[in-house]
Order: structure tokens, then sequence, then C-alpha cells
């Protein structure tokens, strides 16, 4: 289904969403062996709405990329069962039942592509989701973790944590040498120099590169006195939080204690521990480096 000649992804970072896959992405940028669009996030196979826009709008963006080179792809949209509406009218999740699982519609156009899925504890990759859209100011920060997620499910602050149902759908249609799992914590958090040359081995790379590492965080976070005060100022005190005085907020996060509850983390623990076994069982790693909240939990009761 791919168009003739024309540049075409060969490999796929699929997410998971809020797990690394920026700092990956910038990894790989650095190669000289590889040639990528300088838009990430296309989300083509990840939207139903992006998907009508139709193969010319998707193959647009690889076009002025040196097809001598490595050429691939980003959208943590993809680390998924089903392609979703974005803006259907109902508040639920609904799915274009016309089309394949993700997988399957991918390697239609694609059967011989890669793919790299970076997993972090899914506890903490909620937490980090959830402040993603407080920061946008996608709804009113007073309403807490739990009433956000369950309220809001087209945000899949929760959904996108749960690694086993995608895990499983993914392995199904892609072979396990096309489809390499990366583990957030021990793999980019603690051993990321290993991590890349890996990574770099399993895309046909030069392995041997050395990337120049960001001087600082690629994603820079608010804090929570920030995030309240950006919902609820006017128009002009919006913009002072977007400014460099809005670090002031920062500096002085008197409202941090109110951002994640004790409740917000039981909540997240009941819905992820459950399938645990299962993600071992189809990934083979002992996930010693989650501890699904456990010490968040610990220090936020200690603090009540």
């Amino acid at each position: 289904m791919k168009p003739l000649e024309r540049n075409a992804p060969a490999f796929f970072l699929i997410g998971a969403q809020k797990a690394g896959t920026t700092w990956l992405w910038k990894m790989l940028d650095q190669h000289p062996e590889t040639s990528l669009p300088s838009q990430k996030e296309l989300h083509y196979f990840g939207s139903a709405e992006l998907y009508d826009k139709g193969n010319d709008w998707y193959f647009d963006f690889f076009d002025g990329l040196d097809p001598d080179k490595l050429i691939g792809e980003a959208s943590t949209t993809y680390f998924y069962d089903h392609v979703p509406y974005w803006h259907n009218k109902s508040d639920q999740i609904e799915f274009d039942e016309s089309l394949p699982p993700i997988p399957e519609l991918i390697s239609q156009y694609f059967p011989d592509a890669k793919f790299i899925v970076i997993l972090r504890d899914p506890v903490h990759r909620a937490i980090s989701a959830y402040l993603h859209w407080m920061k946008k100011g996608s709804a009113s920060p007073l309403l807490g973790l739990k009433e956000v997620a369950t309220r809001f499910p087209k945000m899949r602050i929760v959904e996108y944590g749960l690694y086993a149902g995608y895990l499983k759908v993914w392995m199904e249609h892609i072979p396990s040498d096309r489809f390499r799992v990366i583990f957030f914590e021990d793999q980019i958090k603690n051993n990321w120099d290993q991590t890349l040359t890996d990574t770099y081995e399993y895309l046909g790379l030069d392995p041997s590169f050395k990337p120049e590492l960001p001087g600082k965080r690629i994603h820079r976070s608010w804090g929570w006195t920030r995030i309240v005060f950006n919902y609820y100022a006017g128009h002009i005190s919006k913009k002072l939080a977007h400014s460099k005085a809005g670090g002031l907020l920062d500096r002085f996060d008197f409202l941090s204690g109110s951002a994640i509850k004790a409740e917000d983390i039981e909540y997240l623990r009941s819905v992820y521990l459950p399938e645990k076994n299962a993600i071992k069982s189809l990934t083979g790693h002992n996930l010693s480096g989650w501890d699904y909240g456990e010490t968040l939990l610990r220090e936020l009761t200690k603090s009540t």
C-alpha cells in the first residue's frame, strides 16, 4: 500500500506516551545514518480523522529526506490496539471499526518495518500524563487525577498504561525480531549508553556512534502552583504563567502538596497491579525497576 517511488519509514517508535520517546528520538535523529522527519508524532495510524486525510498527506512528511539513509517515524498513539476517533461527539473513546488493529494496519503498508516501544512504570507514567494535561489547562486541577482520568477518558491517562493488552496485540502481529521492548527505568534512566548502542545495532546503524546528550530536561515541567494559576487566571495572567516570570511560581510552589494524593496512587495501583504478571510473562522482564508508586504512596501517607 506504500505509494511507488516515495520515501517511507523503515522503523517506528510507537510509545509509550510519557516514557522517554522524545529523548530516544533525538538520539536517533543525531545519528549520521538516519534521515528523520522534522515533526515527531504524526499520528497517522493512531487517529481515525488523520488517517482519513489519506496517504499523500502522510507520505508528504517524508519528502526531502535522504532515501539512502534510515527513515523512521515516532508516534506514541500507535502503542494501542484499535484506531480511535479523536473528535467524536461522545465523551467516551470510540473506534473506527472499519480499520484493522493498528499493528496490522501499519504492516499492510510496511511489512518489514521494525518497531520500538519504551515501557515505564505505569503509575509514574500516568502521573506524568496527568501533569501534562493539567499544564495544557485541559481540566480543572482541583478535580484530582482519579476524577480527571475517569471523567475524561479520551485523554487516555490510564489507558495508555494498560500495557499487557497492547503488547499481546502487537506481538500477535509482529515477530520478536522486529519488535523491541525497552524499559525506561532500567535501560534509559540507568543504562542509557548501552541501550543506545543496542538500539543502533538493532536498527542496522553504526553502534559506535556517540550522540550529544541534551544539557537539560527535554520536557520542562511546571510546578503545581503555576498549573493552578494558569487554569484559573485571566487572559493576561495566563501569559505570565507561560513566560519566564512563571518560573517564580515554580520556585515557590506552595501548592505542590496537593498535586497528587494518596488516593490517586491507590487508584492507579488498583488498575495496573493486576496485569503485572502478564507483562512479565509477555516480555520476560522481572519489572524490578517498577514499584507501581509504592514509595510515593508511602511518602504521601506519612505526610497526612
